[in-house]
């Protein structure tokens, strides 16, 4: 087949099913449809047995090809009422060939709905077996018959003069939105399309927006969605119908994803519905119409031709109709009030742009609150306070309204006092449209902030695990971490703070805290670690921020390791590791002290310096040389006892963690001494064998 065929078959499809949308017009797009065939396979004539409903005989005859009247003539001598019988007899009459034709292919018509049937027969010069993309495309073009077929024995159903469809009086309501209008239609689409759960959206001029459904499991369904974005909004950027699986879409919006999983919908079409027919019809959809299943079963191609029958039936929206927010030149735009909420859905990622939109609308105050009832603006900590003091003198003074939504598992809460009535009376939707901002605002802060805390996170692996410095180096300012030159801070606490369902928002409190009070982002380590990278001229102090966090967020107990400092990425990966060990170290002992200076921690900051360890165990294990040797020759712990007498500095001490005799003690330790040849009159001796006992237990206690 040449290249041109597949556009050509595709031009046959779309005929026929131009001709199921307008049957005023389908016998002659039947018939283009069929001389199209005749261009994209050999073949010399093709026909097609078509049911006549109203006509005084059963059958009507579509030909195109050769011998054009003596092959009409010669098929309408052997219809008979039943397609079987007409089937059998053009079967044995065929089998005979006429003369000059070649041996047809013929195909029955059959339709789900209707005992009516028909007969497609196509004369050509094909060998076969026929080559598997002609079988492939004569496959569609059968298919999409008796998909036309279908509509028409459904279509006195439910597009008859009588339909509800053919009053003007609807139509007009549909487009100024009225409530029973759309309910009546999309009852009627539910039907024809065998749907679950139907819906209808209005496109403004940059949004589209759910104003009706029927067949939802949750009352309160509804959302808005950026022009080109999601199904809805790309089907109002292009005009085009979209069908198929939404749960493996690619159009999916994270932003109304969790609204549509929640009505476990699968299956689904989306239609235009115009306000100007055009012929370029891509700018002017005035509204949206989904049919959607809770099924994997898909629409077969005829239901979707009958709902886009409906579609096309009110089209075009009557253009002294639409809305104010339909985009038409010279027409009103948005009220600014509902302008604004639709730039917050879209747009904001700061809980104060929700808060600020909504004072000014209401005349009053409103803040938002997590599942633990903190604001998420800290600064109004005390005006909340004030308003639930208010609120306990005087019940009606304050509103709650809970922002729990499908799919929101710890939902907060949104207080307001106004000082108007509400909701306010030009926006009577107004409760319901302020918990989808909030919500929708929260979840993008949630998201933004869950994954930059991850690639930092990430950083900070990278670092210590010792990649490519070049690699790491870039990716530090890429994030904007201070890479080169700062002091760093390490702060702890017991796993079980972050450890539980609000993990995300605890860590965002958290985040928040510590880029008020340091102007640094907190970058978690794991779940009872996070470390902030700071300028190496900050003079914050360590207790204001560890009072804060304790106030925010309560992880109690916490420990705040600073004073570590750096000049390159090299120093910054030993600082790193040497405030981490402290950490960790005052996390398992729990110090009683909680704000610990990296450079006065004594002895442990010595031995926890990333810098000093290889020297360190150099030198404990060159002067206990002969212990180690004895030990392993003799099968003796003296190198143990002796250990543990220096750190511990008892010898009843030693006993009983070795769970043996004081006298067994004390008999090593002379043994020890004797071996090691201690002077035990020197401080410098004694000295150097405790900096050794200590390095020796340490280096024991990782391994």
């Amino acid at each position: 087949m040449q290249e041109k065929h597949p556009i050509a078959w595709t031009s046959v499809t779309h005929y026929l099913k131009t001709a199921a949308l307008l049957p005023q017009q389908r016998e002659e797009l039947i018939s283009h449809a069929l001389q199209q065939l005749l261009s994209c396979i050999p073949a010399v004539s093709t026909a097609l047995v078509w049911p006549h409903r109203n006509g005084k005989v059963p059958w009507k005859v579509y030909y195109t090809g050769i011998k054009r009247n003596a092959i009409h003539r010669w098929l309408s001598a052997r219809l008979n009422s039943s397609v079987e019988d007409t089937l059998a007899l053009l079967q044995h009459d065929l089998a005979g060939n006429l003369p000059d034709m070649p041996l047809p292919l013929i195909f029955h018509l059959r339709t789900p709905s209707s005992s009516l049937c028909g007969l497609w027969i196509v004369w050509t010069t094909l060998i076969s077996p026929l080559p598997g993309d002609v079988i492939e495309w004569i496959e569609r073009v059968r298919q999409t018959l008796e998909a036309v077929l279908e509509v028409e024995n459904r279509e006195e159903q439910y597009f008859s003069e009588s339909s509800l469809l053919h009053d003007p009086e609807l139509v007009k309501a549909l487009a100024h939105g009225d409530a029973h209008a759309l309910s009546a239609f999309l009852s009627l689409t539910r039907v024809v399309a065998q749907a679950d759960f139907t819906f209808w959206a209005k496109a403004h001029q940059d949004v589209v927006e759910i104003t009706s459904h029927l067949g939802a499991k949750h009352g309160g369904f509804g959302f808005a969605l950026a022009r080109g974005h999601g199904v809805g909004g790309r089907v109002v950027a292009y005009g085009t119908p979209i069908v198929g699986d939404y749960l493996n879409s690619p159009y999916r919006d994270p932003t109304v994803s969790d609204i549509v999983d929640s009505e476990q919908i699968r299956s689904g079409m989306a239609l235009p519905v115009r306000y100007n027919t055009a012929p370029d019809k891509s700018a002017h959809v005035a509204a949206v119409l989904y049919a959607t299943r809770r099924t994997v079963n898909p629409f077969s191609l005829a239901e979707r031709l009958l709902v886009q029958r409906l579609a096309c039936l009110l089209e075009p929206l009557p253009l002294e109709i639409p809305a104010p927010s339909f985009f038409l030149p010279g027409v009103q735009q948005l009220p600014d009030y509902k302008a604004v909420w639709y730039d917050i859905i879209l747009h904001a990622n700061r809980i104060e742009n929700v808060e600020a939109w909504a004072n000014q609308l209401i005349r009053g105050e409103v803040i938002v609150t997590d599942s633990d009832d903190n604001p998420y603006v800290f600064a109004h900590r005390e005006q909340l306070e004030q308003m639930k003091a208010v609120r306990g003198n005087q019940p009606n003074a304050t509103r709650i309204l809970s922002l729990a939504v499908p799919g929101v598992q710890h939902p907060g809460k949104v207080y307001l006092h106004s000082s108007i009535s509400l909701p306010p009376p030009q926006w009577p939707d107004f409760f319901a449209d302020l918990l989808v901002a909030c919500n929708l605002v929260i979840a993008r802060i949630e998201q933004s902030q869950d994954q930059l805390g991850r690639q930092r996170e990430q950083w900070l692996q990278s670092l210590l695990k010792g990649k490519s410095a070049q690699y790491v180096e870039q990716d530090g300012y890429r994030l904007g971490l201070r890479v080169e030159q700062g002091q760093l801070w390490v702060i702890a606490w017991p796993k079980a703070f972050i450890q539980t369902a609000k993990t995300v928002r605890k860590r965002m409190v958290a985040e928040s805290v510590v880029l008020d009070n340091l102007k640094s982002p907190l970058i978690f380590l794991d779940d009872d670690l996070a470390v902030v990278l700071l300028e190496e001229q900050t003079t914050a102090k360590s207790s204001n921020v560890r009072d804060a966090l304790l106030k925010h967020c309560d992880p109690h107990p916490l420990w705040i390791v600073h004073g570590a400092r750096y000049h390159s990425l090299a120093e910054l990966k030993m600082a790193l590791t040497h405030s981490i060990s402290i950490a960790r170290k005052a996390l398992c002992e729990e110090y009683a002290d909680y704000l610990l200076d990296i450079y006065a921690f004594g002895l442990d900051s010595l031995l926890e310096n990333p810098r000093l360890t290889e020297d360190l165990n150099a030198f404990a294990r060159k002067l206990f040389t002969p212990l180690i040797e004895y030990d392993t020759a003799n099968n003796s712990h003296l190198t143990e006892t002796f250990v543990l007498a220096r750190t511990l500095g008892s010898a009843q001490e030693v006993a009983n963690q070795l769970a043996v005799h004081v006298n067994t003690v004390r008999y090593r330790l002379h043994r020890a001494e004797n071996i090691l040849g201690i002077d035990q009159t020197s401080p410098k001796e004694r000295t150097a064998m405790a900096l050794a006992a200590f390095t020796w237990q340490r280096y024991h206690n990782r391994e």
